[in-house]
């Protein structure tokens, strides 16, 4: 049982002594002089039942006594403190201590696919797409170390008249300039290309397009390409071999996983099913020779307008694909819940897809979830931008971490880890909604709430165990308390559970990164206050720093960063 458990077990108890039928809560408490633990229940209990808070409260204190707490006390007008007992404390921390999941318990497992709402084709990563894969890797790491069976997918974006654009420019490049494009197509070599390269094809397309000639010229190529068109597909599917190629590169850099490589053309031949049976069934209707679906309701705006489906030219839309895509992860893959991590920007759309999902009966007893998250700023408050002006891309970011922490750090391998670190830390260290400034000296920083801190804490703590192992000195099994600042490390460990459930509950990495924070600082005072090997009780002291070593390990893990043993 949690220390969080037990308290809630024990106000349980004193609320049906005292005539309550509320379900108790507890959270951290706000002023640790006061305890550990603290309730702010008694105050609306108080006003429904017509009793003074204070005395509730103490009457609810007395009942709720028990041998896990030195102290269970009110302050202010109705405030429950629980202050845990030493001898809980060190129960707890051993318990810990001896458990691979570190007091975890498992959940029932759901079946959840993950959505990184995906790149284009041609098109290079930028700054969105760091954000997308930082939390979305990590999101899949806590669902799963919880017991859930989550699958991954990129959702690559390569389907639509963006393709057509692109094989326009494809042309365009190979000389072409009116008649039969086909034979420039099927000439032109994608060999050796990058997704740079593509990325300049696509502008040319693009730009082109913007005559409405042209424009006709990347609608036909589109439909002749979903219809199977051999010249078209193979030069489509070497594009998409090299965008794909691009993203698995840096994705694999930044140490996200996908179990999964679909796109939207992997739905392409969902779509005309699809439609027809939401046309039977009357949820899709014809508005001014296009088709839509009303997804009024389910907390979208009042305004809402209905869900595009198909365009009066007959052409469909990444929603059409969006929503093709959702029923089949539920029919073919058995996802129980799904999940899209995109900026916030998408939350209308996402939302709509929702909402025609579940009218059109395709997502039954599915959860749905969108991970939104904020932009990443620059220094000026606006969306980060390369010092020219452009969008940055994902590979400057990168190199830009990594060259900063390389001065750093002089041992290669640490350096990378300890770029890659910061990057990702300062991802996850806001709440993911509120998005963040990008500032890359703050970040690559040994001091604050960096991932270079946390790296560094759990080295040093790596390097006390091998001073001790070199000396024969051998962690403890059982840990004790003998100090407040060794109390309090250990309370910051106790809340770890605590932190993945929240974590997983609120899809928010944050909670994992606040925790190693914590942590991690909480164990500097005790190491300066607290002598290890030269103390009086080593292998206790060794088992305090064990134990805080495979917390923070298992934060980092779980943000996808490296441990490093020596810095």
């Amino acid at each position: 049982m949690s220390v969080k458990s037990a308290a809630l077990a024990a106000l349980a108890s004193a609320y049906k002594l005292n005539g309550l039928e509320a379900a108790p809560s507890v959270v951290r408490s706000t002023k640790p002089e006061f305890g550990d633990l603290q309730c702010n229940d008694m105050m609306p209990l108080a006003r429904a039942a017509g009793k003074n808070a204070r005395e509730l409260a103490a009457s609810v204190a007395t009942a709720a006594h028990h041998d896990v707490f030195e102290d269970v006390s009110v302050a202010g007008p109705g405030f429950l403190n629980f202050r845990l007992s030493n001898e809980t404390i060190a129960a707890e921390a051993t318990a810990m201590l001896g458990d691979p999941t570190l007091s975890v318990g498992k959940e029932s497992p759901v079946r959840t696919v993950i959505d990184f709402g995906g790149p284009n084709v041609a098109k290079a990563l930028h700054v969105g797409h760091l954000r997308s894969f930082v939390i979305g890797e990590s999101l899949r790491r806590i669902l799963a170390e919880i017991g859930h069976d989550v699958i991954s997918d990129i959702h690559l974006g390569d389907w639509g008249l963006q393709m057509g654009k692109l094989l326009h420019g494809a042309a365009i490049a190979s000389g072409w300039r009116h008649g039969d494009p086909m034979s420039f197509i099927k000439d032109f070599s994608f060999d050796e290309m990058s997704v740079e390269e593509l990325g300049i094809l696509y502008k040319s397309g693009n730009a082109a397009s913007e005559d409405d000639t042209a424009l006709a010229v990347a609608r036909s190529l589109t439909n002749l390409l979903q219809d199977g068109h051999p010249i078209l597909t193979a030069a489509w599917k070497r594009m998409r071999e090299i965008s794909l190629e691009a993203v698995s590169a840096t994705a694999g850099q930044l140490g996200a996983h996908f179990d999964l490589f679909f796109g939207e053309s992997d739905a392409h031949s969902e779509v005309a099913p699809m439609l027809d049976d939401l046309v039977s069934r009357g949820l899709a209707l014809e508005s001014d020779g296009a088709l839509v679906i009303d997804v009024s309701g389910e907390g979208l705006p009042d305004n809402v307008p209905p869900l595009l489906l198909r365009k009066s030219d007959g052409a469909a839309l990444y929603s059409t694909t969006d929503l093709a895509t959702l029923r089949r992860r539920v029919r073919d893959i058995g996802a129980q819940r799904i999940i899209y991590c995109t900026d916030d920007r998408q939350a209308l759309h996402i939302g709509s897809v929702f909402s025609a999902a579940r009218s059109a009966g395709y997502a039954h007893g599915v959860e749905l979830r969108h991970a939104t998250f904020g932009t990443v700023r620059g220094w000026n408050g606006k969306p980060f931008k390369t010092r020219d002006g452009s969008t940055a891309s994902l590979s400057d970011m990168i190199e830009l971490a990594l060259a900063k922490a390389a001065e750093k750090v002089k041992d290669k391998d640490s350096a990378t880890a300890v770029g890659l670190g910061a990057l990702k830390f300062a991802d996850l260290s806001t709440p993911r909604k509120t998005g963040y400034v990008f500032d890359i000296d703050k970040m690559t920083s040994f001091e604050g709430r960096t991932g270079p801190y946390l790296q560094y804490a759990y080295a040093r703590i790596c390097s006390i165990l091998d001073k001790a192992a070199s000396a024969g000195i051998v962690p403890g099994v059982t840990v004790s308390v003998s100090h407040p600042s060794e109390r309090a490390v250990l309370v910051e460990c106790l809340w770890y559970p605590h932190s993945l459930s929240e974590a997983a509950r609120q899809l928010e990495p944050f909670e994992i990164a606040e925790r190693a924070y914590q942590v991690a600082d909480t164990f500097n005072r005790f190491y300066a206050d607290c002598a290890v090997l030269n103390g009086e009780d080593p292998p206790g002291r060794l088992a305090t720093c064990k134990l805080v070593a495979q917390v923070i390990g298992k934060c980092l893990e779980l943000l996808g960063m490296e441990t490093v043993r020596r810095m």
